[in-house]
């Protein structure tokens, strides 16, 4: 990531190399989604948070929103879950991608498991499943 972060000092003028219309723009949102896969939400949230201030679709918005509400099961903050989570799920109905956030909201709902005693994860855990099915199967 940080050697990726170097496109930022690249003159626009610069010739395509390598990076063809890689700016730079997504460092944040894919730094957050990689500490979120190592589990490491404390390091995850802050570039997720910025990421969101950034997400200029709603495709990229949901799926940070995704990442941002692992990062709540990972935390054990039910609320930051469900909260993202919803969110995540009322982007996934405004886009056409919802192949993109289906996919990202099923691995999602591994993370719902340990708190499904609570009724709005169970909520939510629903809302997601009805995304998932009227989006049809995902490779």
């Amino acid at each position: 990531m940080d050697k990726a972060e170097q496109v930022a000092n690249v003159d626009n003028k610069a010739p395509a190399t390598g990076w063809l219309r890689f700016e730079g723009s997504r460092l944040e949102e894919e730094r957050g989604a990689c500490f979120v896969t190592l589990h490491r939400p404390e390091l995850a949230e802050p570039a997720l948070t910025k990421a969101l201030g950034q997400a200029t679709s709603a495709r990229r918005r949901g799926s940070v929103l995704v990442d941002l509400a692992t990062v709540g099961a990972q935390h054990g903050d039910v609320d930051q879950l469900v909260m993202r989570g919803a969110a995540a799920v009322d982007s996934a109905r405004q886009t056409a991608s919802v192949g993109y956030l289906g996919r990202k909201l099923t691995d999602l709902r591994e993370n719902l498991v340990p708190f499904l005693d609570d009724r709005h994860v169970r909520h939510l855990e629903s809302q997601i499943k009805d995304v998932v099915t009227a989006s049809g199967p995902t490779p």
